[in-house]
């Protein structure tokens, strides 16, 4: 099952674009500065978009992964065949 997980990431972390740093700020109030800023905004909002969505996958694999546990936990539990209890009779 560790297995499914770790490809699951793998194809998950190839599956989206790579982050691109984005430029750092730049000082000053002219046109383009204003504009470079406002583009770095954009692509931290993107990195940030992109880091949300990659964090969501992994609590769902880890979601699944633990409900597969818990699956395959009661499946053994079931495979015991314990005798039934007997309960008493007043």
């Amino acid at each position: 099952m560790r297995r499914l997980t770790l490809a699951l990431l793998i194809a998950v972390g190839a599956a989206l674009p790579a982050n691109a740093a984005c430029p750092a700020p730049v000082a000053g109030d002219t046109a383009a500065a204003i504009e470079a800023n406002q583009q770095r905004l954009v692509c931290l909002q993107r990195e940030l978009s992109q880091n949300s969505e990659q964090y969501q996958f992994k609590v769902e694999i880890n979601a699944l992964d633990q409900r597969v546990q818990q699956l395959e936990m009661q499946r053994r539990f079931d495979a015991l065949n314990l005798p039934k209890p007997v309960t008493p009779v007043f």
